[in-house]
């Protein structure tokens, strides 16, 4: 155990990793709890202030490592108990307690911290586990290659599904949707309702009306998808991704090959 002073009062620090009692500490981690009485601080104090807990949160995000291992309670066991935190935190707290101890923190603390590879312990995994974003995008491709879905709107369905998940892909996946809309050329190739009216000289409304009546496409509950191909209307129509110019997002619209021109005329 390394001991530090500070005026009157001892602060231990892991120099290796090693066991108090039951616990596994790893090396360079503080005893939190000796650091604030030092001071005359509630560790309490700190552990509740709103952003606190949010600096544990995004230290935790970035570093994989999750914050029951980076602040570790430890029970009964004499100078060595109270919480025993990952040495990043040790510097917060410090900042958090008085200037004068920050600077000291810093430059005692930090010796320790420069001089062994800290290791804190990670949670295991198997090797081949994946992130529930990744797993629920696999499950959508595998589901869209199965219904014989276009690659573009299998691609689009994987997006949806992994941001639904994890929402903090969202803005990231907007762009990558935006993205597969606006490089598909192929979609060039189907018409909408409004195109194929000008061709047959009706209303986008009555192109729709008449794509009902003929069997070929179905009214579903959707605002955002409105239509949708039956089967026999698949061999023209399919559903594609667009870029709405009212919110620039990425939206699926039923369109359709040239050839329908000809069946509605009949």
């Amino acid at each position: 155990m390394l001991i530090h002073k500070w005026r009157d009062s001892e602060i231990n620090q892991m120099p290796q990793s090693g066991e108090i009692g039951k616990y596994s500490i790893p090396k360079g981690y503080v005893n939190a709890t000796q650091m604030c009485h030092a001071n005359n601080k509630s560790w309490g104090h700190y552990k509740e202030r709103k952003s606190t807990k949010a600096y544990w949160t995004a230290l935790s995000n970035d570093i994989g490592i999750p914050i029951s291992s980076l602040v570790i309670e430890v029970d009964g066991y004499g100078s060595s108990q109270g919480t025993w935190i990952y040495p990043e935190i040790a510097i917060d707290l410090a900042q958090w307690v008085s200037v004068e101890f920050r600077i000291w923190a810093n430059r005692t603390l930090m010796k320790v911290m420069l001089s062994t590879q800290v290791e804190p312990v990670k949670q295991q995994e198997s090797p081949h586990t994946l992130a529930p974003s990744h797993e629920a995008a696999q499950l959508a491709m595998m589901l869209g290659e199965f219904a014989g879905l276009d690659k573009s709107l299998t691609a689009q369905l994987a997006v949806n599904a992994a941001t639904r998940v994890n929402p903090a892909l969202k803005p990231a996946a907007d762009e990558l949707k935006i993205a597969i809309a606006q490089t598909n050329v192929a979609e060039d190739a189907f018409l909408n309702p409004t195109q194929i009216g000008e061709v047959v000289g009706m209303s986008a409304r009555a192109v729709n009306h008449c794509l009902l009546n003929s069997g070929l496409q179905y009214r579903t509950d959707d605002k955002k998808i409105p239509y949708r191909p039956t089967e026999s209307g698949k061999q023209w129509g399919r559903m594609v991704p667009a870029v709405a110019k009212s919110s620039n997002q990425t939206v699926f619209q039923l369109r359709w090959l040239p050839e329908i021109v000809k069946v509605i005329s009949q």
